[in-house]
């Protein structure tokens, strides 16, 4: 079994202004795959040490390449979701 949660490639990363919840912005960049330091906000860790953004296709599309199937995708953290995850197992065939 492979388990990911973690924060959600379309709604959070440096593209992606969640100054105001109620409101996110999505600026260009969510398509570019690269080590990032850029954020909305200097209050957690991606402005500090980066992160590795991949488009939301890419981060589904290792799982499927890895041959594993999908069992389970939840979204959760408000009414733009914050968090992604997915719950998948290797395939019997």
């Amino acid at each position: 079994m492979f388990v990911h949660v973690g924060v959600h490639p379309c709604f959070c990363g440096g593209f992606a202004d969640r100054s105001d919840p109620d409101a996110v912005v999505i600026r260009p960049g969510y398509a570019e795959r690269h080590w990032t330091m850029t954020s909305w906000t200097d209050q957690g860790i991606r402005d500090k040490v980066g992160a590795s953004h991949l488009p939301l296709s890419d981060l589904i599309n290792a799982v499927l390449a890895a041959g594993m199937v999908l069992e389970r995708v939840t979204e959760c953290g408000g009414a733009v979701p914050l968090v992604l995850s997915l719950r998948a197992r290797v395939s019997a065939a």
